[in-house]
């Protein structure tokens, strides 16, 4: 059976244990993994020049250096699943309202199961009860909350045992 598991990361290493799960629970070869990412993090914010900032071509150079950045590490996250023999794509997303853009991925995809990682006792790790309501109520298949480890500093694929 073929199982499509849709995986919202965040492109820390703790995510990469979440990918992993998803990895096994989709099964190789027939299954696939959906890897989607919002550029920024930012939830519901659009990105917005700085007021203070005198330079709109210095804010538009950083965003597009950031953006560059968070594509490569999705890039490598996707690579890290796909060497693990899962069929595995990735789908980076500007800034905007995240469960709209999980949503309308798992519809596009006919995702099995949307997958999303959470850090208890972290605050940059809480998802605001208001948005998970937005998907939970909203998604074509089940959503499951995984409880990851303690995010890392360090943005880097896990070292294979």
């Amino acid at each position: 059976m073929m199982s499509t598991v849709l995986t919202v990361t965040d492109l820390t290493t703790a995510s990469y244990k979440l990918v992993g799960f998803a990895a096994l629970v989709a099964g190789a070869p027939s299954g696939e993994v959906i890897l989607v990412s919002t550029y920024g993090g930012g939830g519901g914010r659009r990105t917005q020049p700085p007021s203070d900032r005198p330079s709109v071509a210095g804010w538009k150079r950083h965003v597009e250096a950031r953006l560059r950045r968070e594509g490569q590490l999705l890039e490598r996250q996707r690579q890290w699943c796909a060497d693990r023999g899962v069929r595995c794509r990735a789908e980076l997303y500007e800034d905007g309202l995240w469960p709209e853009f999980v949503i309308q991925s798992a519809e596009r995809s006919q995702a099995d199961l949307i997958m999303v990682g959470v850090q208890l006792l972290s605050k940059n790790g809480e998802l605001p009860p208001g948005e998970m309501q937005i998907l939970a109520q909203d998604a074509p298949c089940p959503v499951s909350l995984v409880r990851l480890p303690q995010r890392s500093a360090v943005w880097a694929a896990p070292r294979s045992t």
